[in-house]
Formats: C-alpha cells, structure tokens, sequence
C-alpha cells in the first residue's frame, strides 16, 4: 500500500502556483501553471528521499469556497455533456447505416437528412465503437482538481 502524502496547493501574490507538504517539512516548490507545478512535485519528493513511485499524493487546492463549488459544478456538467455526446453521437451512427442499408443512401444524403455535414457521417458511419473506449477509460479525460 502506497503511503499517502498531502500537497497544499495555493496561489500566491505573484501569480505563482506554491505546493508545500504539510508533513515534509521545508518540502516545497513553484511553477507559473498548475501542469508545471504538478511536473516537478516528483522532483522535491524526490529531494526529501521519498519515492514518488511508492507515494499516493492526495493534492489540496486552496481556493475560495465558492470558487472549489463552481469548478466542481462545471467539471460534473462537462462529463455529463461528453456522456450525452457519446450517446447522440451512437445514434446518429446507427441511424446512418439504416439509411445507407436500408435506402442505400450515401454520406451526402445520410448527412443531409440529419442536419450533419457529409464528412461528420463518413466519420460516424466508420468510427471504432465509443462504448468500448469508454469502458476502458480512453475516451475522456476526467481529471478533477483536487
């Protein structure tokens, strides 16, 4: 079992992004953007011989109340959204090819009669099945702050 550290996270005057870890103590570092503030966590762990390998770090970001509500609003919606957008997205792809088989209509007509550009139901009617990516985690990215 991984050995769980916290790294606070906040915003500092300068527009500098600061990570301190409450229980390595003097264990701290910048970046100018979360990303790079997220690369070299791994980097001051490593410092303070700890192995990020064997670590779970659990991040905290300081942020005002309302603002940690409104981010974890907008990210439930956007991954509803992507969901709702697999979902159209296979019915459009089953209905283009019953319009193909059934009327032997080709992308042009297909994507005329659904309002979608002839190339979007060329792309539709030969794309990999959505559902499977989903299941295995390849179709959206999910990354919530933390």
């Amino acid at each position: 079992m991984k050995e769980r550290v916290v790294a606070r996270i906040r915003r500092e005057r300068d527009g500098n992004w600061l990570v301190t870890f409450p229980e390595i103590r003097g264990a701290h570092t910048y970046g100018r953007s979360l990303n790079q503030l997220r690369r070299r966590i791994p980097e001051v762990l490593r410092l303070w011989d700890r192995d990020p390998a064997r670590l779970d770090v659990i991040e905290v970001l300081d942020l005002p109340t309302s603002l940690k509500r409104a981010i974890s609003v907008a990210t439930k919606q956007r991954v509803e959204l992507e969901m709702q957008s697999q979902t159209v997205q296979r019915d459009l792809e089953r209905t283009i090819r019953r319009l193909q088989s059934q009327l032997k209509l080709g992308v042009r007509d297909s994507g005329e009669l659904l309002g979608i550009s002839p190339q979007y139901a060329h792309k539709l009617r030969h794309r990999k099945d959505v559902s499977h990516a989903a299941k295995v985690g390849k179709a959206t990215s999910t990354r919530l702050p933390r």
